[in-house]
């Protein structure tokens, strides 16, 4: 049987993560030419996480507002004694949880087997900050579900995965100011006459499980039957073989879902908006707003929009939302 394009591309996406693993384990120093830090990130197991702090009283109003910084960005390698981002320069090295299927966020190029997209990018500007360049990154690729127990556990510093911000998130972890608004849609197949969500009631949508995405698709009022798999790419699969009849994620992704197969197409008004952040452990306040003020300042000199233009432009004109801050 012939493969379709959906199979075709994980196959080979397949080949690249193993090529990558192998070559993460070779002893390669980080920012070494032509190398990638790229291994499975999984919660710790040696030693019980601490517990994370209790979510502050402060009604969550607006999910995209977080900390404020404390001031400009400090200079690379200048970093306040006894905070969370000085024991990450201590290590020498930034741990982010990371997408390699998302394509223009967090792909693994099978022709080059580098790491690119927005998502990645971001997270090279946060290792410029600490580190002086954007070497010193160790990636963990991460499913979505894996998101909230990999910063709970200290797995990673940081997951810059397309993560929604929710107030049902805040309660888990914290995020950053938001630096990319998404919505959520429907993808079909092209010979699909579904026009949105509301065309979807008693039928399989599929999204990836732990999502911000599949719990909506479970609350819609004409009540589609809610289908979780581990990632959007398995989802792909499972419409190309005609297993669900659509899939319902964030836009920016299902535009790259279209993008790698021709017989499908995206439908329909957003009907949630979903403002993304970095995802961060609640255990260090201090980090979030670090973090925050590197965001501040790639609004201000023009980076975000260098990197929008270079990985979302087909998704047409955009701007950096404004930071948002709640204290």
């Amino acid at each position: 049987m012939r493969a379709g394009p959906a199979r075709r591309a994980l196959s080979s996406l397949a080949v690249a993560v193993a090529v990558g693993l192998a070559g993460a384990g070779c002893g390669l120093p980080f920012g070494s030419p032509g190398s990638t830090a790229l291994s499975p990130a999984t919660p710790r197991t040696s030693a019980p996480a601490a517990p994370a702090p209790a979510p502050s009283a402060q009604p969550c109003t607006d999910p995209a507002a977080s900390l404020r910084p404390t001031g400009p960005l400090p200079r690379a390698g200048d970093l306040p004694d006894g905070s969370y981002v000085q024991k990450i320069y201590d290590r020498g090295r930034l741990i982010a949880g990371i997408a390699q299927d998302t394509l223009m966020f967090g792909y693994l190029n099978p022709l080059d087997n580098q790491l690119e997209g927005f998502d990645i990018d971001l997270t090279r500007q946060l290792s410029q900050a600490i580190f002086g360049d954007d070497l010193h990154v160790e990636y963990r690729v991460i499913t979505p579900a894996q998101a909230v127990p990999v910063l709970q556990s200290g797995s990673v510093d940081v997951v810059v995965r397309t993560l929604p911000m929710t107030c049902a998130g805040w309660q888990q972890i914290a995020f950053s100011t938001e630096y990319l608004e998404a919505g959520q849609r429907v993808l079909v197949p092209k010979s699909s006459p579904v026009r949105g969500i509301g065309d979807l009631g008693g039928k399989r949508v599929c999204a990836a499980a732990g999502t911000v995405a599949l719990a909506n698709i479970a609350g819609a009022s004409n009540h589609p039957v809610p289908v979780g798999l581990t990632d959007q790419t398995d989802c792909l699969v499972q419409l190309e073989l005609g297993h669900v009849d659509a899939i319902s994620g964030d836009d920016v992704i299902l535009a790259g879902l279209a993008a790698q197969n021709p017989n499908v197409k995206v439908v329909g008004p957003r009907f949630v908006t979903l403002p993304y952040g970095i995802g961060i452990s609640q255990s260090h306040p201090d980090f979030v707003r670090y973090v925050n003020a590197m965001l501040d300042q790639i609004r201000a000199n023009g980076t975000w929009s260098a990197l929008y233009t270079r990985w979302l432009s087909q998704l047409g004109p955009s701007s950096a939302p404004p930071a948002n801050y709640r204290d």
